[in-house]
């Protein structure tokens, strides 16, 4: 585990030995997940459509499903993980 430093601009590095456990390329999306006093970085995969056909099948969301799971997503996302895990045990 390393420090890095946030820039004036909140920008961190991502530094070699982390890039070598977690493959991520320039440019590839991440999504970041406050966690209480913490932040997650979790890399998304080059096609999330073609890992989620993998396990859902070939599902077809229309514009109004879709915004109804982005929303979902987005309220879960910004939910505490502790009470999550909580339940989960």
């Amino acid at each position: 585990m390393e420090t890095v430093h946030v820039s004036d601009k909140y920008r961190i590095v991502i530094t070699e030995s982390a890039r070598k456990a977690v493959p991520v390329r320039v440019g590839q999306e991440v999504v970041e997940i406050p966690i209480g006093d913490a932040i997650l970085v979790v890399p998304l995969p080059k096609n999330p459509e073609r890992i989620l056909r993998k396990y859902l099948g070939n599902i077809h969301f229309n514009r109004a499903e879709r915004k109804r799971a982005e929303t979902l997503m987005v309220r879960e996302a910004s939910q505490p993980l502790a009470p999550k895990l909580a339940r989960e045990h």
